[in-house]
Parts: C-alpha cells; structure tokens; sequence
C-alpha cells in the first residue's frame, strides 16, 4: 500500500512541474502577474494537486500496524538532506535577521514586486527569523542523530517544537502577506504547502521525543508526501525560472523556494526509510 502511495507522489509531480512551468514562462502578464489563459492552466494545476493529495490520504488511511523505530530511519540521505536544511535554513534566518537590523528599504514598488515583509512587518519578521535560527539547530541536531541511529531529542521532548513553532509562525507570516500578494492562486499553493509541513513537523515532534503511536507515523508520511508534492510543483518551476533570469514573475523568493525544497526532500528520504523498512518487516 505504501509503494502506492509514492507512485502517486510521483505521478503528480510528473505531470504538474512541466504545467506549471509552461504556465510561468507562457501564460504570466509580466506587468500584472496574472495568468492570460482563463486559469486553464491553474485549473488542471490545482485538480492534479488535490486528487494527488487526496490519493496519498486515502491510501495511508488503508495502512494499518505502521511500527516503527527512530534507528529505522537512519540513512546516510537522510542525514545528508537534514543537515543540508539546517544549515540552509541557518543562512536564511542570519539573514532574515541582517535585513530587519540594517532596515533596509531599498526596492522598488511595482506591480510585480511586493513591499518586503521586514519593512512593513519588521517584528513579526524578526520573530520569524528567531525561530528559524532555533529550528536549524534542532535539524543540525537531528541530523547528528540520525547519523548516530539515536534519537537526541527522547529525554528533552520540548525541544522538538521548535521548527513546528517556526512553520506556525511561517504560516502566520504568510497569511498576514497572503492579502497583497497579486497573484491569489500562487498564494493559495504556498499556503497548503506550509500546512501540510506544519502537520508533518507537529507529528514528527511526537515520534523523536516518543510519545507518537502508528496513526501518528502515518500522518507524518502521508503529511510529508503532500508537502512534498505541493512543495515539489511550487520551488522546482519557481527555481528553474530564477535560472532562466525570470525570477521577477515568481511569487515566492529564490531563498524560500530552495528552503522549502530542500525541506521536503528531507522528508522524503526520511518517509522513504521508513517505508522501506516497513516492507521489509511485512515480508518476514
């Protein structure tokens, strides 16, 4: 049943970067950010989105006995992507934190370009920044202990909070911008991306400090997959458009797009450890 589900992830995605891409570089007013095509594009984007999510829900439902170890999750790509999103989001937060310091005001109002949230919501940013900074070291952390095939986090379980309560205050952060940002579609994508990441960190939180039970894991697998599939059709279109030096028509960031995808590869190699013990468990 599992390996359904990742047949599902990737299907979606297939299908979805390419659209979504072809929309960006065809279908984007570059004065106005709207799409020119009648939301077709957005249309098949977003019915694709919702019946992959909707599948990988149904079909972790259907998973029953889901036992596993935090020593089962210890791979060499997952310490690998784990320790690459702490130092990622590590650099961001630093500089998160630089901007709201030096009150840097210098850009340019348009129709394609939003005010920056440093500038019209600098404490909100700042506490935004502070939490990031704390949840990279819970990853660097975490990626030691993935490493070492122990949980770091069992006998300090408050600790593991720290990067939910920084996707909750992302999630807040993006709400408050949700109502400027020109294109509502665009947003919309960005928002369920973060909570489907909310929901994985929240119970991802319970099984490293060991307080989750099999219902838990599977909604940390079949969250993070959702993630990943939202997150994989947001940040791979955006970034390929900042390599072709048009970044301008993206909604969200370069920095946000590789922080964002490099977390939801995270997931995954950890959702694919999991899933690949699992099966092996079955088979004995």
């Amino acid at each position: 049943m599992i390996k359904k589900i990742w047949i599902v992830f990737a299907v979606t995605c297939i299908v979805t970067i390419p659209v979504r891409l072809y929309q960006l570089m065809y279908y984007v007013d570059s004065q106005t950010g709207f799409f020119t095509d009648g939301n077709v594009t957005s249309t098949i984007v977003s019915v694709i989105l919702i019946a992959g999510c909707a599948a990988v829900l149904f079909l972790s439902r259907r998973q029953k006995n889901f036992s596993l170890q935090f020593q089962d999750m210890s791979s060499m790509p997952s310490v690998i992507f784990c320790g690459l999103s702490g130092a990622v989001m590590l650099i961001y937060a630093v500089r998160q934190l630089a901007l709201v310091a030096s009150g840097d005001t210098n850009w340019e109002e348009n129709y394609m370009q939003q005010i920056p949230v440093w500038v019209q919501h600098p404490v909100l940013y700042a506490a935004l920044a502070i939490l990031a900074v704390a949840a990279a070291i819970n990853l660097l952390v975490l990626a030691w202990g993935l490493g070492q095939g122990k949980s770091p986090y069992l006998h300090l379980p408050a600790a593991t909070l720290f990067l939910p309560l920084w996707s909750c205050m992302d999630l807040t952060v993006m709400f408050v911008r949700s109502t400027e940002v020109v294109n509502s579609i665009e947003s919309l994508y960005s928002m369920f991306m973060v909570i489907f990441l909310l929901v994985c960190l929240f119970a991802q939180a319970r099984f490293l400090s060991g307080l989750d039970d099999s219902k838990s894991r599977l909604l940390m697998v079949a969250s993070g997959m959702c993630c990943a599939i939202v997150t994989f059709t947001v940040t791979v279109p955006n970034l390929l458009m900042y390599a072709m030096g048009r970044g301008d028509i993206c909604s969200m960031t370069m920095e946000s797009s590789v922080l964002y995808l490099v977390l939801a590869m995270f997931l995954q190699s950890l959702s694919f450890k999991m899933i690949k013990k699992q099966k092996i468990s079955e088979k004995i």
